[in-house]
């Protein structure tokens, strides 16, 4: 993305500005639009500025990220990124479905709350083209009790919630079948796969669709439920109290997530090291206690 860098303009409108001012005869007319061209030329470079600015020799990138785990990585990192001249701006940590608009027009440089699956179908949606530069943490997809502390204490027919967008009912669904609670019909589609995708439930449970946001306020009507880490750290759950989760090898991994003109932004390459680095895995680790896992 380009720089704000206006010094080489203003220089010019000054020159203009003082030979304008030696006199105002009609053979120095032609110098005399001078002025209106460079603030023009001004006025256009600030307007086609982009989301990445620079204070001296700081870079400052801006994004849109959750607030737990990814505005927190974000801090902790930000000594380290300060010595590679890079600070980050967070526009917003509370999510909202403008967050892919803002990426896909260019209102922030990057965005860091999204897997691949969840890009790809942001492409789809949008008609854009999108890059991932990188992965950065998994957060395995658990499962939760407010009244039971193992899987092995669910009563036949319990009564499981689980989220009915594309991308986290296949994953909870996931759980259940790598837990032996249902088999999976063999050609399901990830982003298509509903309880109509089960082909054989291996023991009693009743399985209830609803939307991610409103499981947490109604977990206490459900024997378990199913919801993204972030949400429970936010939430303030001991995410070390789980009945069942994703594997650490899981498929998504959150990604740090560009367009497609910003893949050889070598600030943003910097970044991504900064966030794999051992350092970073390291505050991961001790904060988050498993909810939150380093991508390999």
């Amino acid at each position: 993305m380009k720089k704000k860098v206006l010094s080489v303009v203003l220089a010019s409108a000054m020159t203009v500005a003082m030979l304008a001012g030696c006199g105002s005869t009609k053979a120095e007319a032609p110098a005399a639009a001078e002025p209106t061209e460079a603030a023009e030329e001004a006025d256009a470079a600030s307007a086609e500025a982009s989301a990445e600015e620079t204070t001296g020799d700081v870079v400052v990138l801006k994004c849109v990220a959750d607030m737990t785990p990814h505005s927190e990585i974000l801090a902790a990192a930000k000594d380290a990124l300060a010595k590679q001249g890079i600070e980050v701006e967070v526009v917003s940590n509370t999510w909202s479905e403008a967050w892919n608009s803002m990426l896909v027009d260019g209102e922030v440089d990057f965005a860091y709350f999204m897997h691949v699956p969840a890009m790809e179908y942001i492409e789809e949606e949008t008609g854009s083209d999108l890059e991932s530069m990188g992965t950065v943490h998994v957060e395995p997809y658990t499962c939760f009790s407010n009244k039971f502390e193992t899987k092995e204490e669910l009563p036949e027919n319990a009564v499981i919630a689980i989220p009915n967008d594309s991308t986290n009912e296949y994953r909870a669904l996931k759980v259940l079948e790598d837990e032996g609670y249902i088999t999976l019909k063999s050609d399901i589609e990830t982003g298509n796969t509903t309880v109509d995708s089960i082909d054989t439930y291996n023991m009693p449970i009743e399985i209830i669709e609803m939307d991610q946001a409103n499981i947490l306020p109604s977990a206490d009507d459900f024997d378990a439920y199913f919801v993204n880490a972030n949400r429970a750290l936010e939430a303030g759950i001991d995410t070390t109290k789980y009945l069942m989760r994703e594997k650490s090898d899981s498929d998504y991994a959150n990604i740090i997530t560009v367009t497609a003109d910003n893949k050889d932004n070598e600030n943003i390459k910097k970044l991504v090291e900064v966030l794999k680095s051992d350092e970073i895995k390291q505050y991961i680790n001790d904060n988050y206690k498993g909810a939150v896992i380093p991508a390999e």
